[in-house]
């Protein structure tokens, strides 16, 4: 029932109507039995009437309407269901916190946002035809009671051992399908290790050989559940139809002895048991998808709980009435600050720090790898939240609730960034502008500026970093943060870089936060802040400094 639960929560269309269709379908298709079966009797008299001819075309084009009708408005409805769920989850996500999204991993989200919902999708045509055919069945059963009470008796009870067992495995098979998505969410992280990194795994024979297995395993292992709950659901569908065959041995050799029978009366009774063979079935492929989208289903909910549980910690996704409202700063502090990643309490940690950035400065941070320099600049970023200590603007504290409005002070190239292909949150851009920057960069001829993108993102990881500056630069945030932005340029770029360009930003009021180990240059900062194991262990102003 969560399922139809989840339709009616989210779909906008009238789902009374929608099953009151389905109802009308199926009951007209029961209609047809009885009337086909009615002409007959009367064929075998010689005679047909008109209007049985007249009931069964008014019956058949009832059916026809109410069919499609009903299929087409509940398509609709899953797939309005499925964009509201989707639209519903990338709001809460772009609401969410880095940390979070760092912990549930890219493969759980997109799993579940594409894959899962696509089974929903895929499985609500299924799901409402096979509503229908349970009305056509419950049709035939009535119009078997209204010929003969033993028949409906044994056919209900063949039919209630078969649904018993069903019901009986139908735990089993969801933990199965549980299992599987949870396998193809791991299939999706080994395959994206096999792609992300192919470069790492052509060159390495034993690395080839070692992700590879690893991505294959995976795949077998879900390959073996997935054969075991297609196993059960053929065993389940083969017992169905016996049992049909078995009714109608029944219907033909027992009932005679049980009560007085015309040959007329088990004609009928053998005609509407064949008559139900493909509404069981239907039924019965219907109840498998259904187990399939309910495991799917739950699984959307679980991450979606995830997100709200998130939130609610968090309380700082919402957008600052003020969005502008550090825009003027002139110092930007950590007083006392400590931050640990969640679940590591005796683990890596950097403070308590205390620093202080004046406007207009360039900050340089140094220190060897994993002493939490990227980790720092999350902080100071308010990508993460400290769990002790302030961050002080013009020394007052950054509430959470002002932490949208804290971030947009900064314009961002981590040494882990994500180049858009197009320049998002930027409108009304001189294309000509544009590529003027990107001539700058030396990356003219490469790429370009045109129709509202990047017409290509196929380049180097040093020529990658020059067009994420551009895209900063036009983004006129007043502090640009650099994660080891040099470390991929040439001697000629590295120098245009720290001489020109730092320079450049300072000239025009911008703060400067930067990550790197290009200890020649250092004179270009006014501060130089050394990190080791998480503390800082110098803030000094280097000597030569502008």
């Amino acid at each position: 029932m969560d399922l139809y639960r989840f339709l009616i929560e989210r779909s906008r269309s009238s789902q009374r109507a929608v099953l009151a269709l389905v109802l009308i379908s199926g009951l007209s298709s029961g209609l047809m039995l009885g009337v086909v079966n009615a002409a007959a009797e009367m064929a075998s008299n010689g005679k047909v009437e008109l209007r049985v001819v007249v009931m069964f075309a008014a019956a058949l084009a009832l059916f026809v309407v109410s069919k499609r009708k009903s299929m087409s408005d509940a398509s609709v409805a899953a797939e309005r269901a499925i964009r509201d769920i989707r639209v519903a989850m990338a709001e809460k996500l772009r609401r969410s916190e880095l940390l979070f999204v760092e912990h549930t991993g890219h493969g759980e989200i997109y799993a579940r946002l594409t894959q899962d919902t696509s089974t929903i999708s895929q499985s609500m045509p299924v799901i409402f035809n096979g509503l229908q055919s349970a009305i056509v069945v419950l049709a035939g059963l009535l119009y078997i009671l209204f010929i003969s009470f033993d028949a409906f008796l044994m056919t209900l009870a063949f039919l209630a051992a078969a649904g018993w067992s069903y019901m009986q495995r139908q735990r089993t098979t969801m933990r199965d399908l549980e299992v599987v998505i949870a396998k193809e969410t791991e299939f999706f992280d080994s395959l994206g290790h096999l792609v992300d990194g192919f470069k790492e795994v052509k060159i390495s024979h034993r690395k080839n050989d070692d992700v590879f297995e690893r991505v294959s395993g995976v795949a077998v292992e879900t390959e073996t559940i997935m054969v075991r709950v297609v196993k059960r659901y053929t065993n389940h569908l083969v017992m169905a139809q016996t049992l049909i065959y078995l009714i109608l041995a029944v219907l033909v050799f027992v009932l005679p002895s049980l009560e007085w029978s015309q040959p007329q009366t088990i004609m009928k009774l053998t005609a509407a048991v064949l008559f139900l063979v493909a509404p069981l079935e239907t039924v019965q492929f219907a109840f498998h998808f259904n187990l399939k989208a309910q495991v799917a289903l739950s699984s959307i909910r679980a991450l979606e709980a995830s997100l709200d549980r998130a939130l609610d910690r968090e309380d700082a996704g919402q957008p600052d009435p003020d969005p502008q409202r550090f825009a003027g700063f002139r110092t930007l502090e950590l007083r006392s600050v400590v931050f640990r990643y969640p679940g590591a309490e005796h683990g890596f940690q950097i403070g308590p720090l205390n620093l202080k950035v004046v406007r207009g400065e360039a900050t340089f941070i140094v220190g060897g790898n994993g002493c939490g320099k990227s980790t720092l600049l999350k902080v100071l970023t308010g990508l993460y939240q400290p769990q002790s200590g302030r961050i002080l603007i013009d020394g007052i504290e950054v509430a959470p609730a002002a932490l949208p409005s804290y971030r947009e002070l900064f314009s961002c190239i981590f040494a882990d960034f994500h180049l858009f292909d197009r320049l998002y949150g930027l409108s009304d851009l001189d294309p000509a502008r544009v590529n003027g920057m990107i001539a700058e960069m030396g990356l003219a001829g490469k790429t370009e500026y045109r129709d509202g993108r990047f017409t290509n993102l196929d380049l180097s990881t040093g020529q990658r970093k020059r067009l994420a500056l551009v895209a900063s630069l036009l983004e006129d945030k007043p502090i640009h943060v650099f994660d080891e932005w040099a470390a991929d340029q040439d001697p000629e770029f590295r120098a245009k870089f720290y001489d020109t360009i730092l320079p450049g930003l300072r000239a025009e009021g911008k703060t400067i936060l930067a990550v790197t180990h290009d200890d020649r240059y250092f004179g270009q900062c006014q501060q130089l802040v050394k990190l080791d194991y998480g503390e800082f262990v110098a803030v000094e102003r280097p000597q030569g400094a502008l």
